[in-house]
């Protein structure tokens, strides 16, 4: 797909910030960590695991994780992590970046993850994206040798947009993983929602790309296994 190069330009700067912030480092860190902890207890054939189960679940713990980050030890660097309608969102400045899971792939380590974005719709099972989207489109406007689509005029999409990208608001982190080799991969896109025909992005960057020996290896969870208790006299001795 070809970005828009206004929005190509300023959205490495913004990458810049979120990585100073940490913020970047810490998604980074917590999906890697997420996906190679589930991806090696993951079981078809006992457990009745599924591709789909496996990304619910990778998706539930990383959205529970980085809510249990401490408030106020980000809000120092800028950074707010909430959650809206049930859906995490990255609050850093005056951006939004909210997550979202693409389908499992096998990733080449040697990289660069690659990702069908003609196909990737944010709007999958979530008013959030869809609503950032709109926002977006709200704010901007592509200059005319970026535009795509239907013919565009003015107040075509409602809403004050001009051709400033650094109106724009909200990003989508996307992710993928792995699932043999535990890797994973992690895109920042900018989602937009303008007419019909409209690319439904309008630039996206590589974050992170794990080779398979570049994934840090998770802390293990501490597990307490409940045992019964068993009255003294109900204990039976091996003979000597």
């Amino acid at each position: 797909m070809r970005w828009d190069a206004h929005v190509e330009g300023w959205l490495d700067g913004v990458l810049a910030a979120l990585r100073a912030s940490g913020l970047a480092g810490l998604v980074e860190q917590t999906v890697a960590r997420v996906w190679e902890r589930n991806v090696d207890r993951y079981d078809p054939v006992v457990a009745g695991d599924t591709a789909t189960s496996l990304g619910i679940t990778s998706s539930e713990n990383i959205r529970t994780l980085l809510l249990r980050e401490d408030v106020d030890a980000w809000a120092s660097r800028g950074v707010l992590i909430t959650s809206v309608q049930q859906a995490l969102v990255l609050r850093a400045g005056k951006r939004r970046v909210l997550l979202m899971k693409a389908p499992d792939r096998r990733l080449d380590p040697e990289g660069p993850g690659e990702l069908d974005w003609t196909g990737t719709r944010w709007d999958g099972e979530s008013d959030v994206r869809r609503l950032a989207a709109l926002d977006n489109a709200a704010r901007y406007e592509p200059r005319l040798e970026h535009q795509a689509g239907q013919t565009w005029w003015t107040g075509l999409v409602p809403g004050d947009a001009d051709h400033d990208p650094d109106r724009l608001h909200h990003l989508v982190l996307v992710w993928s993983g792995d699932p043999v080799r535990a890797t994973t991969v992690g895109w920042l896109g900018v989602p937009y929602a303008g007419p019909p025909g409209t690319p439904p992005w309008l630039a996206a960057v590589e974050v992170w790309h794990h080779g398979p020996e570049d994934v840090p290896r998770p802390p293990e969870p501490l597990i307490a296994v409940p045992r019964a208790r068993v009255a003294p006299e109900r204990v039976q001795r091996s003979p000597r």
